[in-house]
């Protein structure tokens, strides 16, 4: 079943030029299993994945997003609202086709409330993620 729209999606060219124009303040909130975050990921992204446990507090509204990305986060983070927030998985491709109950929808859900603009990047796939891992070497922390 399909989410109302939550989020908007942003492809990994866009990412990548975003994060090289450095511009805009940019959280990047990846939300992989820990060992695939541990293995290589984007520097300075947050690691916040599903747990059945993390999933319902959520949704209960018995944590705040904002506070589980400060638990999540390795430093301190200026949380900013009109900071833009891109959110990865490695293998969503699309926000609507999204199930209204997985931990992807209620995460982007929360984080819109409160952020401005919250994003969904789609993919990448193992090709693009590869190619995302080329392009953003100097933004890639790999364990």
């Amino acid at each position: 079943m399909a989410h109302e729209m939550i989020g908007t999606q942003i492809v990994t060219e866009s990412l990548v030029a975003l994060l090289e124009s450095g511009t805009e303040k940019v959280l990047l909130i990846d939300s992989r299993p820990f060992v695939e975050y541990n293995t290589s990921h984007i520097l300075e992204a947050i690691n916040i994945n599903c747990s059945k446990l993390m999933k319902r507090r959520l949704q209960q509204d018995k944590v705040l997003i904002t506070e589980l990305i400060q638990h999540s986060a390795k430093h301190k983070v200026d949380i900013d609202c009109n900071q833009k927030v891109v959110v990865y998985d490695q293998s969503s491709q699309d926000v609507g086709s999204l199930s209204s109950d997985c931990f992807l929808t209620v995460l982007l859900g929360k984080l819109e409330r409160s952020f401005n603009s919250v994003h969904l990047l789609a993919g990448p796939d193992a090709t693009e993620w590869d190619w995302l891992c080329v392009k953003c070497q100097q933004y890639l922390s790999k364990a």
